[in-house]
């Protein structure tokens, strides 16, 4: 007999590892046990060398779909211990500092579905029901070892039946840390807000009745969900559809949708099978699917996606026992931090609604909803949230190294902290100009470091000088005494594909919206050329005044204005009129007296403009419309394009042509779809065109392309048509978002390549 201590690391709390973990022992005749640790899990086991070697492979091969297995190792004991009698599982130990990880929030599995729509079965219409498979994680978990003392069921107390669950062994809900049951667990409440005063109006059962009936009335109702609170309204009352609009301050930016089935979904959208399987999987987040033609346009308006998510949690099946299709939108006012707290949402959600389902089990984390899109069987990671943090991402190159905290960047917050070669992003923060958005910032940092006992000793941020990121790693670094390094912006999203797919050489492509340049402009139209820790700007988009700086963000119109006094003075009047702008004259008056110090190198407003020229978007409401409803117009099968130059000497890439061949096009009455088809496939023919000019000056043939314009699917897709059949491999960011959000893997990624 052999005893061998076998240890694991990775997400293996908090997903019925150790029940497996007994299950497969037992199998196998293993004696000895397995307990959480500080770092992950650790085994003891008692048999034949063999026996537990092909235990271990079981292990490996057949840990439960939620669990992540970073690392693993097996030593066999030399000193004697006793013999076992059986195989248990121990209590939770912490003997030095936390390395383990935490699960995401996991939707419910199926079985759990069929026990609330089971009149014979004790979780029947119970709206907390969940097992080792399923249900809360992130959200409830307030330190490690997880278990449920150190979670906010704590004060749940199991009743008898939940209690002999959750310690049978062959049971699904062996130690499932929520387990909860009508008789224990937390209950719904029923809350009106009256005269600014918040009170329980019904709870349980009468609570739900209840909004249901103010759902079908065409009320407006903010329900607690997982991670926070939604706005949830009926899909097809256009009336309360407005209301919400005007309300949550939102006029134009598409709603997130909630239906029954798939088969409902499949009314108003195409679905690929990439699709279905994000839609159905562990993680349901919010997938954006092309809608067929006018399907719920006042859902959103001029896109041509529509957000559509499944229930994921059993009070979202419940409602659907009486909903085909519901708006599930976040609960904040529009660009604020989700609500997560009750007494918040009742004073900030007021002026929207007066009516919210709650419930009395605190969540400890807030999280929104993830967000996807795929370019084929891509997938495109649009938000990072619910069902994808806090998961982990190895970095190969980051053994051995200090630990770090990257700030990220401010239009989609989103930090990083790494330990050894793990990297762990943190959740959606919102834009970080907002009061709401930069305390959930610290908030959430405060949670990562204190949960995964984490000292950063590097400090990485931005190279903006006004980003609260920056600011914020400034004064985190000098109040801990650490050094703090700096990254330009397009360069950390180039490393962060990079640091995705273990890369050091690559022709780099980074387009969005804005970014702090090496030379004090606003670049994001770039090209690099990165091998390792050297990174040259190859080429950029030519240089324009950035005429009312961050107001030209928000009105497409005054970039369409720059480029046509720039390159078709001629059409100003035809397609900009006066009297439509009425502000026109006074920005051409700074153009002619030359007056504009900033410059701008920018994709983002390029499409931006474009998108104005041709009188499809002038004003953003949100960030992204413009290009969003340029991309609706865009037919991905097309393969004209306009002509461009490039100026080798000066590295520049001049639009000229294109601005010249847009209006001309314009002026002969062509189509929007056949001007952004034709705009787009131009895009993709200059990254190729680029490409192969940079390639054959480095010899490099991967390329590398971030950056929020490449959450354009049209365009993606584009891409690969252009660059099929060629010698090149490309490469994008599937494990983060392209948009700001994946900025500080790349922050980490360059220090890292950096230091070695």
């Amino acid at each position: 007999m052999k005893h061998a201590e076998i240890l694991l690391t990775g997400i293996v709390q908090g997903v019925g590892f150790r029940p497996f973990v007994k299950r497969t022992a037992l199998h196998h005749g293993i004696k000895g046990y397995v307990e959480n640790r500080e770092f992950g899990v650790k085994i003891v086991a008692q048999a034949s060398k063999k026996s537990i070697e092909e235990f271990v492979k079981d292990v490996l091969n057949n840990a439960p779909a939620v669990s992540t297995i970073l690392t693993h190792s097996i030593k066999y004991l030399e000193s004697e211990l006793p013999d076992f009698k059986t195989f248990e599982i121990a209590p939770s130990k912490k003997k030095g500092e936390i390395s383990a990880l935490i699960p995401p929030d996991i939707a419910t599995c199926d079985k759990c579905a069929q026990e609330i729509i089971d009149k014979d079965d004790r979780h029947f219409s119970y709206p907390f029901t969940n097992c080792t498979n399923c249900g809360p994680r992130f959200s409830i978990i307030r330190s490690i070892p997880y278990d449920r003392k150190n979670t906010t069921m704590k004060k749940f107390i199991m009743c008898d039946d939940c209690n002999r669950e959750y310690t049978t062994v062959a049971d699904r809900r062996y130690h499932a840390q929520p387990n909860a049951c009508p008789k224990c667990g937390p209950e719904l409440q029923l809350i009106e807000v009256v005269d600014e005063n918040p009170v329980v109006t019904e709870r349980r059962e009468r609570a739900f009745d209840k909004t249901v009936s103010f759902l079908q009335q065409g009320e407006i109702v903010a329900i607690k969900g997982i991670g926070g609170y939604h706005l949830v309204c009926n899909a097809l009352n256009k009336e309360v559809i407005e209301k919400l609009r005007k309300l949550k301050y939102r006029p134009q930016k598409p709603f997130a949708l909630m239906a029954r089935d798939i088969d409902i979904i499949k009314e108003y959208c195409a679905i690929n099978d990439s699709e279905k399987e994000m839609l159905e999987g562990q993680q349901k987040p919010i997938v954006l699917l092309g809608k067929k033609k006018y399907a719920l346009e006042n859902v959103a308006p001029g896109v041509k996606d529509l957000g559509f998510m499944l229930p994921y949690t059993p009070l979202q099946y419940l409602l659907f026992k009486h909903f085909r299709l519901l708006v599930f939108t976040s609960g904040n006012i529009s660009e604020e931090a989700l609500e997560n707290k009750d007494d918040s949402a009742f004073r900030n959600l007021s002026r929207i609604t007066q009516y919210y389902l709650s419930y009395n089990r605190e969540i400890f984390n807030r999280i929104d909803d993830s967000i996807v899109t795929y370019a084929g069987d891509q997938r495109i990671l649009i938000r990072k949230a619910r069902g994808f943090v806090p998961k982990p991402i190895n970095i190969k190159k980051g053994i051995d190294k200090p630990q770090i905290f990257a700030a990220g960047a401010d239009m989609k917050g989103s930090f990083g902290l790494t330990k050894e070669n793990i990297f762990l992003g943190s959740q959606y923060l919102g834009d970080l100009v907002f009061n709401s958005n930069t305390e959930f910032y610290r908030e959430s940092l405060s949670y990562f470091q204190s949960i995964f006992e984490m000292k950063p000793e590097v400090v990485i941020a931005d190279s903006h000088p006004n980003y609260f990121s920056t600011q914020f790693a400034k004064e985190f670094a000098e109040e801990k005494e650490l050094p703090v390094h700096y990254i330009q912006h397009h360069k950390a999203h180039i490393y962060s594909v990079m640091a995705e797919n273990d890369l050091e050489n690559v022709l780099g492509v980074s387009f969005d919206g804005t970014g702090y340049g090496d030379d004090g402009n606003i670049w994001g139209g770039e090209f690099f050329i990165i091998k390792s820790i050297d990174c040259e700007r190859f080429a950029h988009l030519n240089y324009l005044p950035m005429v009312s700086g961050e107001r030209a963000a928000k009105e497409p119109w005054r970039m369409a204005l720059i480029y046509l006094f720039k390159y078709f003075p001629d059409a100003i009047d035809t397609i900009i009129p006066t009297a439509t702008f009425p502000q026109r004259d006074m920005i051409l008056h700074q153009l002619l007296n030359d007056s504009v110090q900033l410059q701008t190198s920018s994709m983002g407003r390029f499409f931006d403009a474009v998108a104005s020229l041709i009188d499809v978007c002038h004003y953003n409401s949100y960030e992204g419309e413009a290009a969003m409803k340029l991309e609706a117009f865009a037919d991905e099968n097309f393969s004209e394009y306009y002509n461009i130059n490039f100026d080798k000497q000066q590295s520049l890439i001049e639009v000229a042509l294109i601005i010249r061949g847009i209006v001309n096009d314009i002026l002969d009455d062509r189509s929007k779809k056949y001007i952004s088809s034709k705009f787009h496939f131009t895009i993709a023919r200059m990254v190729f065109d680029l490409c192969k000019k940079m390639k054959k000056e480095s010899g490099i043939d991967s390329v590398a392309l971030s950056g929020g314009v490449f959450q354009n699917v049209v365009l993606v897709n584009m891409i690969k048509r252009v660059f099929y059949g060629s010698d090149f491999k490309l490469f994008w960011n599937e494990k983060v978002p392209p948009n700001d959000a994946g900025i500080a893997l790349g922050q980490v990624y360059s220090f890292l390549l950096k230091s070695r």
